[in-house]
């Protein structure tokens, strides 16, 4: 069910923010939380998924012009995921790859049973830029996150 994750991720934060989540409980939910739960990392396999998963979390509200946000790259070695590109993983837990992308609550399930399972994260489609994935790290695993470097940049959504 679990299968290695090792390579390069990308995520985007407010330009005085660090890299990783607070250690704390989340006060607000979003795709992969619920308010309360601990607050994992979001990050995209490719750069252009980030701004497209900006894009869609501003919801158009902020001009790209004028937002400047500090763009973070990390190395992540031997995380134990559940991964949806894997269509063996998608069987044995029964998840539907478009409905994983709607309502907050199908993704926040699965979640929720990776860490029963005790997967370090997941692998999931992004819900904003469709083909391509997101990386979600739960906290005891952030250990196993190197931060590469980051830049201040203003944010580039896909066309």
């Amino acid at each position: 069910m679990l299968s290695t994750f090792s390579g390069g991720v990308h995520r985007q934060t407010g330009l005085d923010m660090p890299a990783l989540p607070p250690d704390r409980p989340a006060a607000v939910e979003a795709r992969c939380h619920r308010a309360g739960d601990p607050w994992p990392l979001y990050a995209s396999l490719e750069v252009e998924t980030v701004w497209a998963e900006w894009s869609a979390a501003t919801r158009g509200a902020v001009d790209p012009s004028t937002e400047r946000r500090r763009l973070w790259r990390l190395h992540v070695a031997g995380l134990n995921v559940v991964d949806l590109r894997r269509s063996e993983a998608r069987k044995q837990l029964d998840v539907d790859l478009d409905r994983i992308t709607g309502p907050r609550g199908v993704a926040q399930d699965l979640a929720a049973r990776a860490r029963d399972l005790g997967a370090d994260g997941l692998v999931l489609p992004s819900a904003a830029h469709p083909e391509h994935w997101n990386l979600v790290v739960f906290p005891p695993a952030f250990s196993k996150l190197r931060v590469l470097g980051s830049r201040a940049t203003h944010p580039r959504p896909p066309a």
